[in-house]
């Protein structure tokens, strides 16, 4: 199909000298540009259509709302979870590959605030503006309740009596959902910077030790044999204070399960998990002073107790968990995180080719399962040959790099299974074929020349992971069947160490994958819904006219130019 290849490079090597000064005065000149041969880009373009980049949250909190070790999500417009990340010391980031055709939202669940995502960027959103804190997240409808209320911690950050100001010392019956054991069950409550110190979260919060040392207790409503987490702040007042958790069917069979100790400087966080035994009816949450620094009745600052539900016991409560019958996989996250990821090739590197981009077309997601701190575990891969256009026998590679696009020195990968093997000359690289004519079940080439295939076909594979990675970006590029190391890859990534370095600056490539006016032999979407290859020899321009108005700004226009393609110059297998 690519007869003309030589006739094509004879020619580019007669011209190559003159072709940066025709490019220039092209571009110098009034006339329309219709071509990419006419197309000059800023070098940095990377010819992605996507909303990709790292995206970078602070916040406003009016309300004092707790951000600190609280999970944040991206979500799209039916409220579906597609990534999550935890707040530490009040900032967050996520690396982004949206598509550009569907709407996303910054979401925090402790408020139930929404943030439309409109570029990629650093954000400061204002938390608290609809008023629902503490707002319940959907849980799978097959988990059950660890619980036999709505709500088992009752006033978890006394808020209640609310006082104005200062601090206030309360008999227990007119403090919701708490209970003391000391004499004269009497219940002590500050208030947000009263001598300096500020609530964890919301208004006020208890001392521990009123007017002596005793235990402040809630009564639970578990079910037996379920799990649970709990959280809970801890400050001293004088200096180290040391204070108890326990948990137990009575105040005096409470086992401790955790012992916090913190100063004056800041508040510490301490959880754990729980499993309520069988047959125990009532289950008490106790907290005990061991000491303070002041006398008897100072000391043992505390504020925002949590306890929620863990079916199967990894840590992680439901709410926050995205395999919540899973004990090993507790957070799932998705490459691209919504949409999936097209990239199409011209496969005549380093000469110029017909600039259709359809040679071989793929389309590619990821799942991608993590354990408790976010580190990967496995992620489940899905590459499908949608269109393939070339005469030529190609291969299909795959590069994981981290999520800046950088190569990772040491081997993260354990094992690969399914249609997909470890590269053998490549750190960190997988080989899915090394033919994609052998690969495929039935001759097909869906550009509109030859026989189709409405399903094409698809290569699965697992890839499973050493501990400590928390984010991968997988590059698909495509190489020679013949010549493993005649490589073609998108402009903003490099060869691999099998690559021949001295195919570069050779014809028409300038070293980078691309030509001397930026033009790639690879480019990207990140899409919702469907994308029709160009039909064979039909310029991308031309089967998409809003390509070069995307191309010409720098990919600031004519973002979605993949959703108006003329249906006459495009392949649509779904027709």
């Amino acid at each position: 199909m690519k007869i003309y290849k030589l006739a094509l490079s004879l020619l580019v090597i007669a011209s190559m000298f003159s072709c940066s000064k025709k490019l220039e005065n092209k571009t110098n000149d009034d006339t329309p540009v219709t071509s990419l041969t006419q197309l000059v880009v800023a070098d940095d373009f990377t010819w992605q259509s996507s909303l990709n980049g790292e995206l970078h949250l602070t916040f406003i909190n009016p309300y004092n709302v707790s951000t600190e070790l609280e999970i944040i999500n991206i979500v799209d417009e039916q409220g579906d979870i597609i990534v999550r990340n935890k707040i530490i010391n009040g900032e967050v980031s996520f690396n982004i590959e949206l598509p550009q055709n569907a709407k996303y939202y910054v979401q925090f669940p402790v408020t139930g605030d929404l943030f439309e995502i409109t570029e990629i960027k650093s954000m400061e959103l204002t938390l608290g503006q609809t008023n629902t804190f503490k707002s319940a997240t959907a849980v799978n409808d097959d988990i059950e309740s660890c619980t036999t209320c709505d709500n088992p911690m009752e006033n978890s950050g006394a808020e209640a009596p609310y006082y104005s100001s200062g601090f206030k010392i309360v008999h227990q019956d007119n403090v919701p959902g708490w209970e003391t054991n000391a004499v004269d069950k009497k219940i002590e409550i500050w208030t947000d910077g009263f001598n300096g110190v500020p609530s964890q979260e919301g208004h006020q919060f208890f001392e521990l030790n009123a007017n002596r040392v005793a235990d402040l207790y809630q009564e639970l409503c578990l079910n037996p044999g379920s799990s649970i987490v709990w959280s809970v702040w801890h400050r001293g007042r004088a200096g180290v204070d040391v204070a108890e958790v326990k948990i137990g069917g009575s105040i005096e069979s409470a086992v401790t399960l955790e012992v916090m100790s913190d100063g004056t400087d800041a508040w510490g966080h301490y959880m754990g998990t729980y499993t309520v035994p069988e047959g125990q009816e009532t289950t008490f949450f106790v907290f005990s002073s061991v000491s303070s620094a002041g006398s008897n009745s100072v000391g043992n600052f505390l504020d925002n107790f949590e306890i929620e539900c863990d079916f199967d016991g990894d840590g992680i409560p439901d709410s926050e968990d995205d395999d919540p019958g899973n004990p090993d996989v507790c957070y799932v996250s998705y490459f691209p995180n919504s949409g999936k990821q097209v990239v199409a090739f011209e496969d005549l590197w380093p000469s110029m080719g017909d600039f259709d981009f359809n040679d071989l077309t793929m389309s590619n997601q990821a799942m991608i399962a993590k354990g408790e701190t976010f580190d990967i575990l496995f992620a489940d891969f899905k590459v499908s040959v949608d269109a393939i256009g070339a005469g030529l026998r190609n291969g299909i590679g795959m590069m994981l790099y981290d999520e800046e696009g950088n190569p990772i020195p040491e081997e993260i990968i354990v094992s690969v299974t399914g249609d997909a093997s470890i590269d053998p000359d490549n750190t960190n690289g997988l080989i899915l074929t090394n033919d994609v004519y052998s690969f495929i079940d039935q001759y097909y080439q869906n550009n509109g020349v030859g026989p189709t295939n409405p399903n094409p076909d698809t290569l699965f594979f697992t890839v499973t992971f050493t501990n400590g990675v928390e984010d991968i970006l997988p590059e698909l590029y495509i190489f020679r069947s013949n010549d493993r190391s005649h490589e073609i890859h998108r402009s903003n990534f490099p060869g691999t160490a099998a690559a021949n370095p001295n195919l570069f600056n050779t014809f028409d490539d300038d070293g980078n994958y691309q030509t001397s006016n930026g033009i790639p032999w690879g480019i990207e979407m990140i899409l919702e819904g469907d994308y029709s290859s160009p039909i064979e020899k039909i310029e991308i321009n031309e089967a998409y006219p809003q390509f070069l108005p995307w191309a010409q700004s720098g990919g600031t226009q004519s973002t979605n130019w993949y959703d108006s393609p003329v249906p006459s110059k495009v392949f649509d297998i779904n027709q």
